[in-house]
């Protein structure tokens, strides 16, 4: 069983509780009730539309996240390395459901801490707040700006940032599973045009084709 030190050497490795001071987070690791888990490879954490009813904190090791289109024709998946909160925004707010799934790709340390938990701490001690805050409000101000970025002008471009678009995180590597006839409907393009873009994007080694399947090895590369 985790004791009060080992809480503690945890909380410091994690956004969340940073800028806290020593004796806050010692009474903090004393008095909360933070639930452990280890999960070993392969082992699915969570699964879309599943309820969000706990802050969920990957310690250590990696794991696969994929987000679906509502109508199942395309799917992204990518890469969350530790330490990481999953999507902290959806405990509270309109729809408190996951819209990513997650599977382990490593042996994987992850703590969970219960919202009645969550909000307790929010009223007692402001830091947490203010980090809570500033996390889901740096999230809604980058996907607010994006609409502002300038339009790309190419297809090659276009398909850039369709892919951007999606991302969790515009960086690592990437699995795009969708049929060209649908990304050329998403592009408002031709199948042909789509599929020579894709080409010229592979042969500049920023991506690779495979069937039904786009696979990305850096997104920072390919976004420039």
């Amino acid at each position: 069983m985790d004791n009060v030190s080992s809480i503690f050497d945890r909380l410091l490795t994690l956004p969340l509780f940073q800028g806290m001071n020593n004796d806050d987070l010692t009474t903090l690791a004393g008095q909360t009730k933070f639930n452990f888990h280890r999960f070993a490879e392969g082992k699915e954490i969570i699964r879309d539309g599943s309820p969000c009813e706990h802050l969920f904190f990957l310690m250590s090791g990696t794991l696969s996240t994929t987000a679906e289109a509502d109508d199942h024709g395309f799917r992204l998946t990518e890469q969350v390395t530790a330490p990481a909160i999953l999507q902290p925004e959806r405990i509270f707010g309109l729809t408190q459901r996951y819209t990513r799934s997650f599977t382990t790709m490593s042996p994987c340390n992850c703590m969970t801490l219960d919202k009645q938990e969550v909000l307790r701490i929010t009223e007692e001690y402001v830091v947490f707040r203010i980090n809570l805050l500033n996390i889901i409000c740096t999230q809604n101000q980058r996907l607010q700006r994006r609409l502002w970025h300038q339009q790309p002008h190419t297809l090659d471009q276009r398909i850039v940032r369709f892919l951007e678009s999606l991302c969790l995180h515009p960086a690592g590597p990437k699995t795009m599973r969708i049929k060209m006839e649908r990304l050329a409907e998403e592009l408002n393009d031709s199948r042909l045009n789509v599929s020579r873009a894709l080409n010229r994007l592979q042969a500049d080694g920023l991506i690779s084709l495979y069937r039904e399947h786009i696979e990305i090895p850096d997104m920072r590369r390919l976004l420039g």
